[in-house]
């Protein structure tokens, strides 16, 4: 079984200077990049407000004013959900961790608010970026570039990619949740089973059926790790996916995944050849046998997988011929732990995370997932991704 991640270590490791705070700005965490960009010491900024990372006087009017502008932004970030990014602002800095003098810095701010169960905003991620030598460099032009022209554009493209940037941290945030949402959920279930059975045999020791017993022991402890499993890879699709990406030959991975059910089942392919993307191959394994052990197990007889070239993506269709999806469940199919068929046990139908599994890595890889009425009457998964350019 894998380990947890470290999500804490995650943020510490965000090579941007990003800091936590709650709703009060009062800094509960902050990461090295921080403290390096801004000179300060850990225990200086813990428990504090977050504006004490600059070191000017409470009264002072600059300072009251940029607690005006962050407490807005902060109020903007709150109303609407999404990052929000403040014009770049000065402050005063240590020139290092040793020096009593300070200089100037300008400073680009986004904040994300990272939302409770409740819609509510549990913390703010602060982020910061030193714009001082892009600034400085503007104003030593001697362009005479209008400060509305290339100027401005420019500086549009330098907020775009501290945006991008910030996002790392916000999705690991985000990812942090969903998982423990999500093992809270689905866990509970084979423990209990667990639990029950352990108490039973220590309440009727002589009447226990010790084979018996390990052997259903055992298989809860399989469910428990497959889904301890499925939700770490889902918390972990996005981390460092770019530099796993690799020109994949979908149509040979294709047949080489769908070889493992024509021995038992009827499966017929239409494949175009050579159809490359770009993707890692091991994720893309795995969507495709999520998808064909889904048909497999709603199929009366047979099963169809069709690959061609639609525009510049790649378009795989998975399809069977058994009761289909009702257009009002196309969606809710794709969300974590659903099951449409009530009547299926847990143990026959899987922890209800496949497509949702599927259709993550068909996002990550810039791509969709979504499913129609298949021809023979069933249900048929359709996936786009990217060609290789």
């Amino acid at each position: 079984m894998r380990q947890n991640l470290d999500y804490a270590a995650l943020f510490a490791a965000v090579p941007s200077p990003c800091l936590a705070m709650t709703p009060d700005m009062t800094v509960v965490a902050v990461n090295q990049a921080y403290l390096d960009a801004h000179g300060r010491r850990r225990e200086e900024l813990l428990g504090r407000h977050v504006l004490d990372s600059c070191a000017l006087d409470h009264a002072d009017p600059v300072k009251q004013r940029a607690l005006r502008n962050l407490e807005a932004s902060l109020r903007r970030a709150e109303a609407t959900g999404k990052p929000d990014v403040m014009a770049p602002h000065k402050c005063a800095m240590p020139i290092s961790r040793s020096a009593h003098p300070t200089e100037g810095h300008h400073w680009s701010m986004i904040n994300s608010p990272v939302l409770g169960s409740d819609g509510a905003v549990v913390l703010f991620v602060h982020r910061t970026e030193d714009m001082s030598a892009f600034l400085q460099q503007r104003r030593g032009s001697r362009s005479g570039v209008s400060r509305t022209g290339a100027g401005a554009a420019e500086m549009q493209e330098l907020n775009e990619q501290v945006r991008k940037a910030n996002t790392v941290a916000e999705q690991l945030l985000r990812r942090q949740r969903q998982f423990t949402a999500d093992a809270s959920h689905e866990l509970r279930t084979p423990l209990t089973a667990l639990r029950l059975q352990v108490e039973e045999a220590q309440l009727h020791r002589d009447d226990i059926d010790l084979p018996d017993l390990l052997n259903h022991l055992t298989a809860d402890l399989d469910r428990l790790e497959s889904i301890i499993d499925d939700l770490l890879l889902l918390a972990t699709l996005e981390v460092d996916l770019d530099a796993r990406l690799e020109e994949v030959n979908l149509t040979s991975l294709v047949e080489a995944v769908a070889a493992r059910w024509t021995v038992s089942h009827d499966v017929r392919l239409d494949l175009e050849p050579a159809v490359t993307v770009e993707a890692d191959s091991w994720q893309i394994t795995r969507l495709l046998a999520n998808l064909l052990d889904n048909a497999r197990r709603h199929a009366t007889r047979r099963l169809r997988v069709d690959l061609r070239r639609t525009g510049d993506h790649a378009e795989l269709a998975v399809a069977d011929d058994g009761q289909g999806v009702r257009p009002a469940d196309r969606d809710r199919i794709f969300q974590r732990f659903v099951r449409l068929d009530t009547a299926r046990s847990r143990d026959h139908g899987g922890a209800g995370l496949g497509l949702a599994i599927a259709r993550d890595i068909a996002s990550a890889h810039y791509g969709t997932l979504h499913v129609e009425d298949s021809a023979d009457g069933g249900a048929c998964f359709v996936l786009r991704i990217p060609l290789v350019s």
